[in-house]
């Protein structure tokens, strides 16, 4: 990438993708960084030394440099456009006066994931990796991106099916003479079919203990390392299985081909298609109390229109999901990752909204007049450009400078207001500290000076001068009550306490 490259880069990322330098780093080297971590693969530690910053720095601004890319994807992903009269190209020729979007493929992303993931991402070369959807116009320019599937998630009908029913899904255009009613339909139509083999007529109904049984042996099967791999079971678990059931059920007679393969295959198939309803769709629910999924009947004949496995599920009892889940559920591709640029710059916005809300909250002075400067702000970040981000070559002005000054007093303002507010706190606690230990002090001071005071008081023996002392020692309200009488009142309330400690 060349300086004019580099140049223009910079200036979509701050114009359009609202990315902002700082006193410590300039968009310049904010971008510069994130490329050379991404075009070399470099780690953050190796930055790190060369750039002489901590790796949590290196690692922020990496992301808020991703942030700003990832708004960007009205501009770099291109729309489709319609083929050209005059197309003379073999592959798209016969496309002409169409709208298409260009050609559509699958690729495999090495990724680092935590051990737990790992059998989920495991693709079947025994790679870790993620599978990434994506599109290309005729002139090889990316229209259509979707990351996030797991590596497992081989089968091009689970991905193509998740980007033509999403949110921000894949639209199809409809050409002049295009008529698609179902598009998942017309993709799925246009795979090679899969193929049965005949086989002899092996069809048995299995009972709700059996099928119990078979839950609890698959259960069994799972905990033992000898027999669990990664993404399913060791060679020979079907032989397994029919001894393990043969134990339960001594009288049973099943096989393990085919009546436990089959059934297996059948419990598995049933247990994923319920597990993505209820991952992956609104308008699904679980009734806990009979064991099956519940939704109106519009919603599921929608999603059975591109999810045929799901048909007469709606409403069918399923009481092992639990327990499957334990077998399948961790090894199965979820999709849960899967996000179009268009929905991570919404959850980018909203986080924004979230943070904003926030700092407004607690640093109310820090915002204030803030609604009543945002146009002059506005104006003078745009004039307050770099000059090698810009397309214009104009140098650094006195409002740049006044600009980024300002940006240093605002990181001031909220520094002194958390100051400020930590020393008030501090000086409340001390305050409240302080007033206990003078409350302490001033008690044993009164319960020192009782014997004088008692003393002072004629005609009571030494005797009843400690029985008195011991006896308003006991209580704090009568050592409050004694010093609060005036000294013409205390050989009264002497008296009376006498009287207390020695009825008549």
């Amino acid at each position: 990438m060349d300086r004019r490259s580099l140049s223009k880069f910079c200036y979509l990322l701050t114009t359009h993708g609202k990315l902002k330098g700082n006193r410590n780093m300039s968009i310049n080297e904010l971008v510069i960084s994130f490329l050379y971590i991404i075009a070399h693969n470099v780690k953050n530690r190796v930055l790190k030394r060369q750039t002489a910053r901590s790796g949590e720095i290196i690692s922020r601004q990496f992301h808020l440099v991703l942030n700003s890319i990832l708004r960007l994807h009205s501009i770099l992903l291109k729309k489709p456009e319609p083929i050209p009269e005059n197309y003379t190209d073999d592959r798209w020729k016969w496309f002409k006066c169409r709208v298409v979007w260009g050609a559509l493929d699958g690729t495999y992303i090495n990724v680092s994931v935590p051990a737990n993931d790992k059998p989920r991402y495991r693709t079947r070369k025994g790679k870790i990796a993620t599978n990434i959807l994506g599109v290309c116009t005729p002139n090889m320019q990316f229209s259509y991106v979707l990351p996030g599937w797991e590596g497992s998630a081989a089968d091009g009908r689970v991905v193509l099916r998740d980007a033509i029913s999403g949110r921000n899904d894949l639209k199809i255009p409809q050409g002049k003479s295009q008529k698609m009613p179902n598009v998942v339909e017309k993709v799925e139509s246009s795979m090679p079919p899969k193929i049965k083999r005949k086989t002899q007529s092996t069809k048995r109904l299995w009972t709700k203990q059996e099928d119990a049984a078979l839950v609890d042996c698959l259960v069994e099967l799972s905990k033992d390392s000898a027999w669990k791999s990664e993404n399913d079971f060791r060679t020979g678990y079907l032989v397994h299985l029919e001894k393990l059931m043969a134990a339960k059920l001594p009288s049973s007679s099943l096989k393990a081909t085919p009546h436990i393969e089959s059934r297996y295959k059948l419990l598995k198939r049933q247990f994923h298609a319920i597990t993505e309803m209820l991952n992956h769709s609104s308008g699904f629910g679980w009734n806990d109390v009979e064991k099956c999924i519940i939704t109106t009947k519009d919603v599921f004949d929608d999603w059975v229109k591109s999810h045929p496995a799901t048909i007469g599920l709606r409403n069918k009892e399923f009481p092992h999901l639990d327990d499957l889940m334990f077998v399948w559920g961790e090894d199965h591709a979820t999709g849960a990752n899967t996000e179009t640029p268009a929905d991570v710059v919404e959850e980018i916005n909203l986080c924004d909204e979230e943070v904003d809300t926030f700092n407004a909250k607690i640093f109310p002075e820090c915002y204030k007049g803030k609604e009543s400067n945002d146009a002059n702000q506005a104006i003078r970040k745009s004039e307050n450009l770099d000059s090698s981000i810009c397309p214009s070559n104009k140098k650094l002005t006195t409002r740049k400078r006044k600009g980024k000054a300002d940006d240093a007093l605002d990181d001031l303002a909220g520094e002194i207001h958390k100051y400020v507010i930590a020393v008030t706190e501090a000086n409340e606690k001390m305050k409240g500290i302080s007033t206990y230990f003078k409350k302490q002090t001033e008690s044993g001071d009164r319960k020192m000076k009782i014997y004088d005071e008692l003393i002072e008081l004629s005609k009571f023996s030494e005797r009843e001068i400690i029985d008195v002392r011991e006896y308003i020692l006991k209580d704090e309200h009568k050592i409050d009550n004694f010093f609060a009488l005036p000294k013409a009142f205390r050989r009264n309330y002497v008296i009376k306490q006498l009287n207390e400690i020695h009825p008549k």
